[in-house]
């Protein structure tokens, strides 16, 4: 108790000389006047030093500091964890090759892919009702033949259509809002595996359906719903 009786001796009368008005000095000393000002401003700096040292003491022995500090603690790191799912894209649901998804139109889905985006859908509707899907297209980089450039300028351009093929038929396929998916084409410039072999190939032609986190003290990402 001593040391906290010594911060009182002392914050107390700073205290009162802080709430004290300052005598104004009489005929043309103005740099008594600043100086007594200065002071006054020093004091009053001291006096909420002083306070707040004894507020943290308190705290400190109520326990209410780290209390307060783990609160923090666990917050960033939920925040940390959180933005990192948005770098990444958010939390993946399901990565599906596109040659099961897409039948001879690159475009139209299979019936196998209408079946596993049924499922998908469920898993969505049940699991994530409140969380914006993403839905992204992935293609590997060889060129488009004839019968495709017709149709599409690009690899990109083609994965973004079916990224967006995929979100129509899971939004057709729940009561999630339509504001809730977003459709995101990369072309071939996230590649999984290499291009130059089949199987390399065959991993990168993917649609990947993931969830973002609720949102926090960030903005919603910018990319376009549809």
């Amino acid at each position: 108790m001593r040391p906290l009786a010594s911060v009182l001796a002392i914050a107390l009368p700073l205290a009162l000389i802080g709430c004290r008005s300052v005598p104004v000095p009489a005929g043309d000393d103005a740099p008594a006047l600043d100086s007594l000002r200065a002071e006054n401003t020093r004091l009053r700096d001291r006096n909420r030093t002083l306070r707040d040292s004894l507020q943290f003491r308190d705290d400190l022995q109520s326990g209410q500091y780290y209390r307060d500090l783990r609160t923090l603690q666990d917050r960033l790191t939920r925040l940390t964890y959180e933005v990192r799912l948005l770098r990444n894209g958010g939390l993946t649901v399901a990565v599906i090759p596109t040659d099961s998804l897409f039948a001879a139109a690159p475009d139209s889905l299979s019936a196998a892919g209408s079946e596993r985006l049924q499922a998908l859908a469920r898993q969505l509707q049940s699991t994530y009702p409140d969380r914006t899907v993403r839905v992204e297209g992935h293609a590997d980089d060889t060129p488009l033949g004839p019968s495709l450039r017709d149709r599409y300028a690009s690899n990109w351009a083609l994965s973004s259509a079916r990224a967006i093929t995929v979100l129509r038929r899971l939004r057709a396929l729940t009561t999630l809002d339509r504001g809730q998916f977003v459709a995101v084409g990369y072309g071939a410039s996230r590649p999984r595996a290499s291009n130059e072999t089949a199987a390399g190939r065959r991993r990168n032609r993917r649609v990947r359906v993931s969830v973002l986190p609720l949102p926090q003290n960030y903005s919603r990402p910018f990319e376009e719903s549809w």
